[in-house]
């Protein structure tokens, strides 16, 4: 369903704001976040939001976040990756 792609795409997001808005050093490399407990209740049930935090080089850390969702016994996944650097955000 449509919808249900929007709403896990949106939650995705505002993970990815939430996380540049905390302290860079806050972020530990090889850390998995979870964040299914602050998914949209227009999600169904069983859906999962997760993040992976690495370094790909000094003073740069990339977070992938994924949101996984069930639809017609099928599970879905939206990722959403981001750079932010120890100074300020790169995209």
């Amino acid at each position: 369903q449509a919808n249900y792609k929007e709403s896990a795409t949106r939650a995705a997001q505002r993970e990815i704001e939430s996380l540049r808005n905390n302290h860079y050093n806050s972020l530990a490399v090889g850390s998995n976040i979870s964040f299914t407990n602050e998914l949209s209740p227009k999600l169904p049930a069983g859906s999962t939001g997760n993040v992976v935090v690495s370094e790909p080089s000094p003073g740069l850390k990339r977070v992938d976040v994924t949101v996984t969702y069930p639809d017609k016994n099928l599970q879905h996944k939206v990722v959403l990756s981001s750079l932010i650097g120890v100074i300020g955000i790169t995209q």
